[in-house]
């Protein structure tokens, strides 16, 4: 393991445990706090999307279905204003552009009477948001910081974003008894219009940084980034991961849905439930993040790393085929949640660090909507279908602990790729 991957061996207390180097922290500062006024901003929306989705329950497969093609045609958008424009134009453009949205969608929620087709509306919307704005996120954060930083510093970035999907449950919950779902829209745009501006703010501290220099436009074809997926062992590696992951998140998404709406009544409850639910994901995230993701990726490796996420949530699968009921299975979604945000999610963002810019934005934004979006298009219909067959949820189950040895193979050669392409990496890349 390169010498710069290493924790700083002086500094201050705060140094070491963040792990840290004096020259840092201006970014770091930055970019933590805007991550967490923009997951703080998307998990104060969350609750509602799960009562959406309990609401509609039967037709959650559509729902999916229905993002899928609205990622099919933001992508070339994506794509294009990529090609066209400069980081520092994009990122906020794409931010204000969802902002604007969300505001319209306010004016017309009224919780239970919301018309369905509005409701439905909301969740896709929800849904291209959620992974088009993460995935700009990262995008930038591996634009600028190497290899080295991003094994060192991407977990607290990411704890940055845990705390505010810490607190965000706390405040929907405080919300939703005195203004309804509209209220936590609007506090939401808020909270996304500061992640904006920390945006730009960040943009041009790094400008100053390269001397008052722009940031080139990446320039190419609009589908270059999916192109580039196609043909990249690396790449279609990472996509095969994603595949497996969202192959068990949707199962535990959507039996979840189930058990709710067979247990639970009433939108304000409900949302009150996902409340609680994202409220513990975050917490254990946070702790996965903050002390636990950096030291294991260098302890054990990427490939090591990413392994033990699917061989812990065999553990769980196993529980569940053997008992059933709503308070085991959301603790089931629980971990997978906190493993997924606390350690995959910091370790696929290291991922994209040892590529080019290009790849960085284009192909990443398309694997981390379009494929992500489409995997779970395939797991939901998948479910859909299981279920439609007469099979239990403890019996679907049990069918997935497979899915877990192939997702730990994937993990694994992804893993030494990802050490192979860094190792060529010239030492001014390392830091």
């Amino acid at each position: 393991m390169p010498a710069a991957a290493n924790p700083p061996r002086n500094g201050n207390f705060l140094e070491r445990l963040v792990q840290v180097q004096h020259g840092e922290w201006p970014r770091l500062a930055i970019a933590f706090f805007y991550f967490f006024f923009l997951l703080g901003g998307y998990f104060m929306l969350r609750p509602l999307r799960g009562a959406i989705a309990a609401n509609n329950s039967e037709v959650l497969h559509w729902l999916y279905t229905g993002t899928f093609v609205a990622m099919l045609l933001i992508v070339p958008v994506f794509g294009f204003l990529v090609s066209r424009f400069r980081r520092g134009q994009f990122i906020p453009a794409i931010y204000l552009f969802f902002i604007s949205h969300l505001v319209l969608f306010a004016v017309f929620f009224k919780g239970d009477d919301t018309p369905i087709w509005l409701q439905r509306s909301f969740y896709i919307w929800l849904s291209v948001f959620n992974l088009f704005v993460v995935s700009v996120f990262w995008s930038f954060m591996a634009d600028i910081f190497r290899p080295g930083q991003a094994q060192r510093l991407f977990g607290f970035i990411m704890a940055g974003g845990s705390i505010g999907a810490i607190i965000a449950p706390s405040i929907t919950k405080g919300i939703i008894p005195h203004w309804g779902g509209a209220g936590v829209m609007y506090t939401a745009s808020f909270l996304l219009l500061l992640a904006t501006l920390l945006a730009i703010l960040l943009g041009r501290f790094s400008r100053k940084d390269r001397e008052n220099r722009p940031t080139e436009v990446i320039g190419g074809s609009v589908w270059e980034g999916a192109v580039r997926v196609f043909r990249s062992e690396y790449l279609l590696y990472a996509c095969l991961l994603m595949l497996l992951h969202n192959l068990t998140s949707t199962f535990l998404f959507n039996g979840l849905a189930v058990l709710v709406s067979e247990q639970i009544a009433g939108f304000d409850e409900r949302t009150t439930f996902f409340s609680h639910i994202d409220q513990a994901v975050q917490v254990l995230a946070f702790l996965f993040q903050f002390f636990i993701t950096a030291r294991l990726v260098r302890y054990l490796g990427m490939s090591g790393t990413l392994v033990l996420i699917p061989s812990l949530l065999a553990g769980g699968f196993i529980i569940l085929g053997s008992s059933m009921g709503l308070v085991l299975f959301a603790a089931v979604q629980v971990a997978q949640r906190s493993l997924n945000y606390g350690m995959l999610g910091p370790t696929k963002e290291m991922l994209f660090t040892v590529v080019d810019r290009e790849t960085k934005y284009k192909s990443k934004n398309f694997i981390d909507t379009a494929v992500y979006r489409g995997s779970d298009v395939t797991a939901s219909w998948i479910f859909k279908g299981l279920t439609s067959a007469g099979l239990s949820l403890a019996q679907i189950a049990w069918i997935y602990v497979p899915v877990m040895g192939m997702w730990a193979f994937g993990a694994w050669r992804l893993g030494k790729i990802y050490t192979e392409m860094r190792s060529r990496l010239k030492p001014s890349g390392q830091g």
